[in-house]
């Protein structure tokens, strides 16, 4: 059985007047280049579709034994891309004297269930709007196989069905703000399958590697169900409690995106027959216990069935949505960047976890195979220009270099050490996307933390950003053309404003347990920017710095979402407007049992303090956040203040825990954002 010729994609990628990018992963090296066509509409609703004059300059990346990632860049021969008007696209595959389009892989018949096309279109399609047409967005996070609920990816492809060629409703761009795939929480059907395709797609190569990182009593957990917690939490130092069946090959990460991208793939895997039943699983002796007594031994089985099953049933309803999902990824320009699942939980929370994973050959091993795959499949297609010929050859080497080799441990090196995953998405207007996890500062001033009558010192939540990464993204913002005193767009994965009432509570009733030992931070999350009152002043003084007309801020990560605005007064005099949107989760709805009775009513109490009023919240030179009006410190000069408004959603809310994707237009001056849910649409899916 061959793995299919086309593995994942196309997925139209970074997109301006002078280039537009498309990306593609292949089972085989062929030469391949791109047509791109502008559309016109005739009577009967027939379409002229006009050949442009483009030239393709095809970047090839092999990173494994049968797989090859092509990143083409199509430039116009004349002046630039036509604004406002319907594009199309084909690609031409040639291997030897064989030639191929999307079509001969029946991509581009309209009959087919997994067609990449829209309505009675001939090609896959985008626009370009004019610099003075401001662009209309979807954003999410957070997708995971085996997550509960609709896949939003559906209800963002019938929003492009149904208005692929109304222009000034058709979405102009896709935000993908982080954890596109859960590298730590992997459903327990997809483990041997993540195995057998990562080998099928790399080779076997990277076993050697494992079996020099791992102690070889330990290796067979590898290929077991529910084997790798140890591995990860005392080999990794990860921190997640979920790493039973944590990626760790690099072909697995590749694997993992393949699944989530492609339903050929799905194919394979069915044809493979590789999909197991929890029988199947434990006949052929893959499948860990952890416990010792056999009376435990018979409830942790019991209990590993009833899992499997729950998410065998998640995993083939997810496998309905990867049509959609390809098929909206392939006519929308798509931008992505990592939050920690990419990776792993927790990645990078606080210096001691950044210290202890790399100072772990195996750790630091993860983390650069989690590098690579993002590079590959989410970084590349972002800012190209940004990866130079050094960039791509220290990949190279570190994939395919042995661990004792210079090449292997310069191409970690150079992975850890790269922090500029950071870009400007040339949107209308410009997107500033923030790494939040690789440009952290560590705050080295102790904090005191109370509990009860004990009173210790602890370590502060990190700097999401560095002085030195604010210089960085400020650089790139200033060279991409973007001009003062006009709009600007900022996609931070963590959201800047999320719903106090959650955030306080956390903070104020359980972050002191810290001092008790517990790891309340990584079982927390206590690293957004309010957590760490001069990461949040840095941020507002370097928005104010740019001098935008106004700001608006797409987030995800928090699982619910929410639409907050923000006045800024500086004690200079300076003002500034924000409007936060957060839209998530996509695909991993987690506001269920226990905890989801707790965090809803936590919700509903906030909303009931938020709707009639506004949040105050100041910041004084000590740069700790305070909330409301606080005589006492009427000593301290303040630096700013705000006045915080949530607002509501159409049923009232002021938080959603569905899945959505945000959608988020201009009209008319004002910000229309709706979040898209796959039951709106559950006509269609039927």
């Amino acid at each position: 059985m061959k793995l299919p010729a086309i593995l994942s994609g196309p997925i139209i990628r970074r997109v301006e007047p002078s280039s537009v990018y498309i990306w593609i992963a292949l089972s085989s090296k062929v030469e391949i280049d791109a047509q791109i066509f502008q559309i016109e509409s005739s009577s009967d609703e027939k379409y002229q579709y006009i050949p442009l004059r483009t030239h393709t300059e095809a970047n090839t990346f092999k990173a494994g034994d049968n797989l090859y990632i092509y990143l083409l860049k199509i430039s116009p021969d004349l002046s630039q891309f036509p604004p406002c008007t319907l594009l199309g696209y084909d690609l031409i595959l040639k291997k030897g004297r064989q030639v191929r389009t999307l079509g001969s892989y029946n991509l581009l018949n309209p009959e087919n269930p997994r067609s990449i096309v829209y309505g009675n279109l001939k090609y896959p399609s985008f626009t370009i709007n004019h610099e003075s047409e401001p662009d209309n967005l979807l954003y999410g996070s957070c997708r995971k196989p085996h997550g509960h609920g609709d896949d939003a990816l559906f209800a963002a492809d019938v929003l492009v069905e149904n208005n692929h060629l109304d222009l000034t409703e058709r979405p102009n761009a896709l935000f993908l703000m982080g954890d596109q795939i859960y590298a730590d929480d992997v459903a327990d059907p997809l483990l041997p399958i993540m195995t057998e395709l990562g080998k099928d797609l790399v080779g076997n190569c990277e076993r050697d590697k494992l079996n020099e990182l791992i102690p070889e009593n330990l290796i067979p957990r590898l290929d077991k169900v529910n084997g790798r917690q140890f591995l990860i939490e005392h080999l990794a130092n990860f921190s997640t409690r979920k790493g039973d069946n944590h990626l760790i090959s690099f072909g697995e990460y590749a694997a993992m995106y393949m699944f989530s991208w492609s339903p050929e793939v799905w194919d394979y895997i069915h044809e493979k027959e590789l999909l197991l039943s929890f029988q199947q699983i434990k006949e052929r002796d893959k499948l860990h216990l952890k416990m010792d007594c056999e009376k435990k031994r018979k409830k942790e089985l019991s209990r590993l069935e009833s899992r499997y099953e729950e998410q065998m049933d998640h995993v083939r309803d997810f496998v309905v949505s990867l049509s959609a999902a390809r098929r909206l990824m392939a006519n929308t320009p798509t931008y992505m960047i990592f939050d920690d699942h990419d990776l792993t939980d927790d990645w990078n929370i606080s210096n001691k976890w950044t210290s202890a994973v790399r100072d772990s050959a195996l750790g630091k091993h993860i983390i650069g195979n989690g590098l690579a795959a993002y590079w590959l499949f989410q970084g590349w297609g972002n800012e190209p220009e940004n990866f130079d010929s050094e960039f791509l050859k220290q990949v190279k080497n570190f994939i395919s270099s042995s661990n004792d080799s210079d090449g292997y441990m310069n191409g970690l090196n150079h992975l850890w050490d790269f922090h500029s995953w950071h870009f400007i998405a040339p949107t209308i207007p410009k997107t500033v996307f923030l790494d939040t996890r690789t440009q952290r500062e560590f705050d080295p001033r102790p904090e005191g933390v109370k509990l009860g009558s004990v009173i210790e010192e602890t370590t502060r939540t990190p700097l999401l950003i560095s002085e030195a990464g604010w210089k960085d993204i400020s650089q790139k913002l200033l060279q991409s053309g973007w001009k003062r005193k006009t709009p600007l767009n900022i996609v931070s994965p963590t959201p800047f404003y999320g719903m106090g009432l959650i955030e306080s509570f956390l903070h104020k009733y359980v972050y002191p347990f810290k001092v008790l030992g517990f790891p309340v931070q990584t079982s927390f999350d206590f690293d957004g920017w309010k957590y760490n009152g001069k990461g949040f002043h840095a941020f507002i003084s370097q928005v104010v710095s740019w001098d935008p007309s106004y700001s608006i801020l797409l987030s995800g990560d928090v699982h619910f979402s929410s639409s907050v605005k923000s006045d800024v007064l500086f004690h200079s005099g300076e003002k500034q407007s924000f409007y936060q949107f957060t839209s998530s989760p996509i695909h991993n709805e987690s506001f269920t049992g226990l905890w989801g009775v707790l965090m809803k009513s936590v919700l509903w109490l906030n909303a009931r303090k938020r709707r009639e009023q506004s949040l105050y919240r100041s910041c004084g030179e000590s740069l700790v956040l305070a909330l409301g009006k606080n005589d006492e410190k009427q000593d301290e000069q303040l630096l700013w203040e705000e006045n915080i408004n949530y607002n509501s959603f159409e049923d009232g809310n002021i938080a959603e825990t569905k899945n959505s994707i945000g959608y988020l237009k201009t009209e008319k001056s004002s910000l229309e954002n709706t979040l898209l849910m796959t039951m709106d649409y559950s006509e269609s899916i039927e």
